[in-house]
């Protein structure tokens, strides 16, 4: 299993690395589609192919449409630079059994523009006429887990894949042209890990009256911990003890091979529950290769969680991007998640958690105490509420001389199975070794 993830999470790098030798030359049109959508995606550094958690998993990549279990909706508007507004508008919904659909549109405004025209001596001349300027591109997506279709055990069940067809038009006065495009994408989420690895070919298509559209390969990776317990999973208490993940991390690395340039991205995000009923959000991130200078490739922003009841929520996210002497752009979106339980990263494997104890329970009976921990913390890991799994990491604890951890194994085994009267004692006993109570005067 480990290999095959191994193998898994290897075939993105090459996949990656043998798509970036298409080379093409020329120019690309329609470059509005390089506009990041979604408030929230654009202040983590517009990092987000790795991670694709929301409905804007739609622009970013379609793959991670399959970890939504509720309808989604997201609005943006964003004053861009100049007098140029956008306006972004997505819907996903899962469908059991079937699949994740979604669809978005996004609406450029370039403003109002004075018309010139050109003399007979090659000169510019200002006229009185006002001409516009828009664009617009229309999607069409589709996810699918292949762990609907693969057995559990296979090293491809953790893989989804998803693709989107888009439909795109500019117009400059009387100059119009579009083009139809096609983005494949592929996204890695393996069960009880906190990793993803995402890939994403977009604007794979034709245009008409213009260059070729802007196509680009994206790979991206995310990470979810809690900040709070940065170091747990690297500890002996990771082992059995789990936090709440409130910080997401990612890195996106882009190439253009029609441009031959390329970027890098990264953000994070970090939430604050205030109550049950609201949280708030800080998110950072940078564009390594920005062409506007360093200051460019800053992105922040903030958002704020109005959680409506157990599996409705809304989300106000802001974000600013400066671009040098052009100015900021300032993005605003709300988005709404209903009709359908809460998205969790959450699994239950008891077989195979049960296969874990009895490799665990054998090395602990032949007093292979360090060697049995990996097997125990295997099973807690697959199936968090088998109490006798924590009864073996206190076993094996207290035998390599950890009592601490021991303590919280065994703490955590009684929570799960209260009648355990001998294991109630010993931690009323050692509760009372490690409190002692003051000496009498």
């Amino acid at each position: 299993m480990i290999q095959n993830k191994t193998r898994l999470v290897a075939a993105f790098f090459v996949f990656f690395a043998c798509s970036s030798l298409i080379m093409a030359a020329g120019e690309t049109s329609a470059n509005f589609l390089k506009l990041s959508e979604g408030a929230r995606p654009s202040g983590m550094g517009e990092a987000f192919v790795g991670v694709a958690d929301d409905v804007n998993a739609v622009y970013w990549n379609p793959a991670g449409l399959s970890q939504l279990s509720r309808n989604q909706v997201c609005f943006m508007h964003s004053a861009w630079l100049m007098d140029v507004n956008f306006d972004y508008l997505a819907y996903a919904f899962p469908v059991a059994g079937f699949g994740t659909l979604a669809a978005y549109g996004v609406f450029v405004n370039g403003g109002t523009l004075t018309q010139t025209s050109e003399n007979s001596l090659g000169e510019y001349i200002l006229t009185d006429n006002s001409v516009s300027a828009n664009d617009f591109d229309i999607t069409l997506a589709y996810s699918k887990k292949l762990s609907d279709i693969l057995d559990a055990g296979n090293g491809f069940s953790d893989l989804s894949v998803g693709i989107s067809a888009n439909i795109i038009s500019e117009k400059i006065v009387s100059d119009s042209g579009g083009g139809f495009g096609v983005n494949l994408g592929a996204f890695y989420y393996p069960k009880f890990d906190n990793y993803s690895v995402g890939f994403v070919a977009e604007n794979l298509g034709v245009a008409s009256n213009r260059p070729s559209l802007p196509v680009d390969l994206k790979l991206g990776f995310g990470y979810r911990f809690s900040m709070d317990n940065l170091m747990l999973p690297f500890s002996d208490e990771g082992t059995f003890v789990y936090s709440e993940n409130d910080t997401t991390a990612a890195l996106d690395m882009i190439y253009y091979p029609i441009e031959q340039s390329a970027e890098v991205h990264i953000g994070a995000e970090k939430y604050w529950t205030l109550n049950k009923f609201h949280a708030i959000a800080l998110r950072l991130g940078y564009k390594f290769g920005e062409d506007l200078g360093a200051l460019a490739g800053i992105t922040a922003g903030l958002g704020y969680r109005l959680t409506a009841s157990k599996d409705v929520n809304v989300d106000i996210d802001y974000v600013i991007v400066p671009y040098a002497d052009l100015g900021n752009s300032n993005r605003i979106s709300i988005t709404g998640k209903f009709m359908g339980t809460s998205e969790k990263h959450f699994f239950e494997d008891r077989k195979a958690a049960i296969a874990a104890y009895k490799r665990g329970y054998d090395r602990l009976y032949k007093m292979d105490f360090q060697d049995a921990i990996p097997d125990f913390a295997e099973c807690v890991k697959k199936y968090r509420d088998y109490a006798p799994a924590y009864m073996g990491l206190g076993a094996c604890f207290l035998n390599t001389g950890r009592r601490q951890l021991a303590f919280m194994a065994y703490s955590k085994a009684l929570e799960l199975d209260p009648s355990n009267v001998k294991l109630k004692q010993w931690i009323d006993t050692n509760q009372a070794m490690q409190n002692p109570a003051p000496a009498a005067r």
